[in-house]
């Protein structure tokens, strides 16, 4: 008879890898990362893609930086930037360039989910298998020949990660510590949400017995994030973290906000600058982002069950295992790789309970992202940086399946 308890079910039990005698670390890698890329560039070349209606709000900006016009639009910096640096080399608007540069990370980030995952649950069968679900993930794939910004937020946020877990496991403590800082920084300024997971990253510093070492995350996270911040007071003269939020805010809580939340599922044309926004935004920026915020204020004051019915659309929304569209073939990869992955996913974090110490920052992240979308517009894409994290914990779920049933057939008579 096979007793479960929670050392069967530990990622740091005793026992032999499930990996055949031929793998070798070196080998796989490198096959892992050159099958991400074939997979990628082949989707992204090998097809024709049309621009997301959201990808001039970042195409334009960055053409705007590298002809001397500064920062323009409303967008976070990060991808602006990234998109500036592809065609001060490779020339202005070559889109073909940003694809092949975002195929490259997407390709890279493959290797870092298989340190990642390796340094969290320290089994080298977890480490394999969520690099070689992350290279044919169909997610991952399609975003990283889109010119919009999930791909490269992904890249960061599993980067971040990467670094945070190695102060961890690398002798030099406090250079880690500063170089997760900075990526936390570069994080925030590609997707500025990920900054309220700061309490929990003081927690993980804390509870894994390295609290000095936060300091020093600390201070490299605002020295990196200071130019930009004093950019900001530049031109608003006033402290603006990273970007002006109330649009967004409004667009997400206003009297049309719900007519157009049940359009967009209803897969009709829709413009969330209503009369009302346009209107508002004449005023100067500050003034503008000002009154955008007391008018979603006051609109969620007053219509506190509209503002419900609105989040409970958002969480159902952000957390569907496929996307609202009249594509037949997209809805079914959808349900064969998330509407697999996820579920594993959520039984994996239940599973590794035991071990909560080490992974909580990364439930802060996939939990937070969720809590913020519920006050803001909530899309399938913005889930999509926190796949990789799903591909681990499905992937401790399957392994650890795996070991039980080994173990079962062993113990049987």
């Amino acid at each position: 008879m096979l007793i479960l308890n929670r050392t069967a079910l530990s990622p740091y039990a005793e026992g032999m890898e499930l990996l055949p005698s031929w793998y070798r670390r070196g080998y796989f890698l490198a096959s892992v990362f050159i099958l991400a890329l074939a997979i990628r560039g082949i989707f992204a070349f090998g097809f024709e893609h049309a621009l997301s209606p959201d990808s001039p709000s970042w195409i334009n900006p960055a053409i705007d930086l590298i002809n001397g016009r500064g920062f323009t639009g409303i967008r976070h910096p990060g991808y602006i930037m990234f998109l500036a640096s592809v065609f001060k080399v490779a020339g202005e608007g070559n889109l073909t360039a940003v694809r092949f540069a975002q195929i490259l990370l997407s390709s890279a980030q493959v290797l870092l989910i298989f340190i990642l995952a390796r340094n969290i649950f320290k089994k080298e069968s977890i480490a394999c298998l969520s690099a070689l679900f992350l290279a044919f993930y169909p997610y991952a794939v399609f975003q990283a020949s889109e010119i919009m910004s999930e791909s490269f937020n992904s890249f960061l946020l599993v980067f971040f990660f990467v670094l945070l877990y190695e102060v961890l496991e690398h002798k030099r403590k406090t250079l880690f510590a500063a170089l997760s800082g900075i990526a936390f920084t570069l994080t925030i300024l590609t997707k500025s949400n990920i900054v309220v997971i700061l309490p929990f990253i003081y927690a993980f510093f804390h509870l894994n017995g390295i609290r000095k070492n936060f300091l020093m995350f600390l201070m490299a996270a605002a020295t990196a994030i200071l130019p930009w911040t004093v950019h900001n007071y530049k031109q608003y003269d006033k402290f603006v973290l990273v970007s002006l939020s109330g649009m967004a805010l409004f667009h997400a809580n206003n009297a049309m906000t719900l007519t157009l939340e049940h359009e967009t599922r209803q897969l009709k044309e829709i413009n969330w600058f209503t009369p009302e926004c346009l209107e508002i935004a004449k005023l100067p920026p500050v003034e503008a982002d000002k009154e955008f915020r007391r008018r979603a204020w006051q609109f969620m004051r007053s219509n506190p069950e509209t503002v419900f019915h609105l989040m409970k659309v958002r969480f159902v929304h952000f957390w569907r295992l496929y996307p609202i569209t009249h594509s037949k073939v997209q809805r079914m990869a959808a349900l064969l790789s998330s509407g697999i992955f996820i579920p594993l996913a959520l039984l994996g974090m239940l599973l590794s309970l035991n071990c909560w110490k080490k992974t909580f920052p990364i439930w802060a992240a996939i939990f937070s992202y969720n809590l913020i979308h519920l006050f803001f517009l909530s899309m399938l894409r913005y889930r999509i940086p926190l796949d990789p994290f799903f591909l681990i914990f499905a992937s401790f779920t399957f392994i650890t399946g795996l070991e039980l049933f080994k173990n079962k057939k062993t113990v049987s008579p």
